[in-house]
């Protein structure tokens, strides 16, 4: 079997079914699996051997536990560098960066904490509180509601400049309809969204779209937000030119300083989106979302589907940036492990609700909810010598949030467990 990528940019609990089938498929059918991916977290998890690739060429060949224990191309090591390793920031209260080897040397930086970037000031910059969506389901002749997919319930939380608050879960507990209900981009059924105190879900019109200069989102896949037939300056001056805040000299300066900013070349201006690599193409949207000097960033599965090595620049890039800028992050991913490296507060979503939320070190130190229990057993440990250890990975769906129309939620109780670190009391569907 040739698997191109089986599990890349899925869910930690599909991740875990997926690699378990592959398997018993090896065990029990003897069935010999060409496995390509650029997850060596994954890599460890299922390959005897492994073959590591870089310009079209083989770089290096050996058995996978030999591999990860001392590798010998640069390449190599800075792939292995970039892992994400669930557990490693034990003790560090701060977001880190990962560490950067060069490809060709295979010197390594040394990876610091970031500053404490965090705002004291006694107002949050985000006050989401009882935030509901709902999406009417209509059938019949004349369009009757005969149900409603519950996608964001009873939402709340803060989030503080210079912050990132991770939201996490499987596709389909309502992370990403969480963070575009916050900027506008669907409109909930209730609830409130404070922004520096200004409620944007009461705002309309021109006070609404003024006011989004301070909100801005970065999608997963960056070639299907960027036009492909402007060029990439042209779409970094958009959204200067539709607010009348430059001119379009000022706007080709601002442009150069945004790509220098994120680490690219002014000259890169005249290019098109399919010049780029992927990498490239996400930090340009990143430099997009930065035109307006906004204070909040929602990233959107920002880095799913990036390569390791990649993933790990965009993450150091984004750090830097909140250093520097103090920006707000809400990070919505389903990587736990990438989620550890750069949040300071973890909130956990299922089923459109936030079953535990706190400081990550106690979210992920003592995690409280079944749940929260569930996604960190599914995440790939990145040691060939745990390959054969078998992992309890539940084939249990999401349940589905389609509801009836005048079905009624019940009243969640929480619990705080420790300083800011709250959990949902769960109900017999846990107990089991």
């Amino acid at each position: 079997m040739i698997a191109d990528e089986p599990t890349t940019a899925l869910d930690v609990t599909i991740q875990a079914q997926i690699l378990e089938l592959l398997k018993e498929l090896q065990q029990e059918e003897g069935m010999s699996i060409l496995f390509i991916t650029h997850d060596m977290g994954v890599v460890a998890e299922i390959a005897d051997r492994t073959v590591v690739m870089y310009g079209g060429q083989a770089v290096e060949t050996d058995a996978t536990s030999r591999i990860f224990a001392a590798p010998s191309h640069p390449y190599t090591r800075a792939l292995l560098a970039a892992v994400p390793r669930l557990g490693s920031m034990d003790g560090r209260p701060r977001p880190m960066r990962f560490p950067i080897v060069d490809k060709v040397t295979g010197t390594s930086d040394e990876p610091i904490e970031t500053p404490d970037t965090v705002s004291t000031a006694e107002r949050p910059l985000l006050e989401v509180s009882g935030l509901t969506t709902r999406f009417p389901i209509r059938s019949g002749l004349f369009g009757k509601v005969s149900g409603c997919v519950h996608a964001v319930e009873n939402v709340s939380f803060t989030l503080r400049a210079g912050e990132t608050l991770a939201l996490v879960g499987e596709s389909g507990c309502g992370k990403s309809t969480t963070g575009r209900s916050i900027l506008r981009l669907l409109e909930p059924d209730s609830g409130t969204v404070l922004v520096d105190g200004e409620n944007v879900l009461s705002m309309n019109g021109r006070a609404l779209r003024d006011f989004r200069k301070q909100m801005q989102i970065v999608f997963q896949d960056p070639f299907a937000s960027l036009n492909p037939r402007m060029s990439v300056g042209t779409a970094i001056a958009a959204p200067l030119l539709a607010n009348g805040l430059a001119t379009a000299a000022q706007a080709r300066d601002k442009v150069a300083d945004l790509l220098v900013r994120v680490g690219l070349t002014a000259d890169m201006a005249a290019r098109f989106p399919h010049e780029f690599s992927g990498g490239q193409r996400q930090r340009i949207c990143i430099a997009r979302a930065l035109a307006l000097g906004p204070k909040l960033i929602v990233a959107d599965e920002a880095v799913s589907a990036l390569d390791v090595s990649v993933k790990a620049q965009v993450v150091n890039l984004m750090l830097d940036l909140q250093a520097s800028m103090g920006l707000a992050y809400l990070f919505i991913s389903h990587d736990i492990a990438v989620v550890e490296r750069m949040s300071h507060r973890v909130a956990v979503m299922y089923l459109g609700e936030i079953v535990e939320i706190g400081p990550r070190a106690a979210v992920f130190g003592d995690p409280q909810h079944p749940y929260t229990k569930k996604l960190m057993a599914a995440v790939p440990v990145p040691d060939p010598s745990r390959r054969g250890v078998r992992r309890e990975a539940s084939n249990d769906e999401i349940r589905s949030p389609v509801r009836a129309p005048d079905y009624q939620p019940p009243l969640r109780q929480y619990r705080e467990v420790s300083p800011g670190h709250v959990v949902q009391v769960w109900g017999e569907e846990w107990s089991a």
